[in-house]
């Protein structure tokens, strides 16, 4: 499914788990990272029926705005669902463990919410930033474009398919 159109609020998640739910008898998982929100909608979505949430210590992943593993493992138990994990243990291999092997903290920067905001994978933004150098334009309109295409991971070919950007070179 397309990113929600409706602002990355746990009305998204609550809705689209909810629905797969009444629609299928099987375990459902959740993967959420977007503009700071991930531990909120996956909150939403467990409350609807989500049973696999997905996570990663603190927060390192493919793109920033990854639900903090230890974070959700400590919201879920606040809430009164059973994580299945000893919490304070998670919060403390994540803090010695992989705190020293990060060179720089998963932050939600500019890129981040561009990316975010442009409801796109984080796989767009080097061909995008490539693009802008080359044709003069703006990364953040070039994330902005593809985001209102609806492109999704794949097609990051399209960046220079854009008759749009070629006219302005």
């Amino acid at each position: 499914m397309r990113s929600c159109p409706a602002p990355p609020v746990p009305a998204c998640p609550r809705a689209r788990v909810a629905a797969l739910r009444e629609a299928v008898q099987a375990d459902i998982g959740f993967h959420a990272h977007n503009l700071g929100v991930a531990v909120g909608n996956a909150l939403a979505a467990v409350e609807n029926g989500a049973t696999y949430i997905d996570g990663s210590l603190r927060g390192l992943g493919a793109s920033a705005g990854n639900a903090q593993t230890e974070a959700l493992a400590a919201a879920l138990e606040r809430a009164g669902h059973s994580p299945g994990v000893d919490v304070l243990a998670l919060i403390e291999v994540a803090e010695r463990l992989i705190a020293p092997l990060m060179t720089e903290p998963q932050i939600v920067d500019e890129t981040a919410l561009l990316l975010g905001y442009a409801g796109l994978y984080s796989t767009f933004f080097h061909p995008a930033k490539r693009a802008a150098d080359k044709y003069g334009v703006p990364v953040r309109e070039i994330l902005l474009e593809l985001g209102r295409r609806e492109v999704i991971g794949g097609q990051e070919d399209m960046i220079t398919d854009m008759e749009d950007w070629n006219r302005q070179a």
